[in-house]
């Protein structure tokens, strides 16, 4: 299955990024994987991620941040690299946007929690804490209800000019 997210109403493809990993630094904190222990100068990004190279890190380290569930799929569109973040945020423009996602989220859904509402948004995380869920619960809640916008968190970065990526 090809992975994908929506933007402004369009399908965007994504190309799975297999050369490099993202470590979500909390996450890999609480399973008492310290920063040394991982790489300490790994470049952080926005959203508590750090982005190295995967051959950088070995096996033993990346085996014990998978297991700790302190990774984050890495993808690429045109330039840009994009971190997936374990978090969706809807938004509605009317009442029957917003009644079509709660109806969606009421049924057999994903397993999720909304983390915060307000009259034209929500936000969601799946219960799994994996953001590869979360980008499927975003792309399913778009394609169902058809709120204004749904996607999951990304932190994006584009090199700068003359970096071959």
């Amino acid at each position: 299955m090809k992975n994908y997210y929506y933007a402004g109403g369009r399908k965007i493809e994504l190309e799975t990024d297999d050369e490099h990993v993202a470590v979500d630094r909390a996450v890999a904190e609480a399973a008492g994987l310290t920063a040394s222990a991982i790489g300490g100068g790994l470049p952080d990004l926005r959203g508590g991620v750090a982005l190295s190279k995967k051959s950088s890190l070995g096996d033993k380290v990346l085996d014990a941040l998978h297991g700790a569930s302190a990774l984050r799929p890495v993808f690429r569109h045109d330039q840009a690299v994009l971190v997936a973040l374990p978090e969706v945020r809807v938004e509605y423009d009317d009442l029957t946007q917003r009644n079509a996602v709660k109806k969606l989220l009421a049924s057999d859904f994903h397993d999720a929690a909304i983390t915060e509402e307000t009259e034209d948004r929500l936000i969601l995380k799946p219960r799994s804490g994996d953001a590869r869920d979360a980008l499927k619960m975003a792309n399913e809640i778009f394609e169902r209800a058809h709120p204004a916008a749904s996607s999951v968190r990304f932190v994006q970065f584009i090199p700068k000019p003359g970096v071959k990526r």
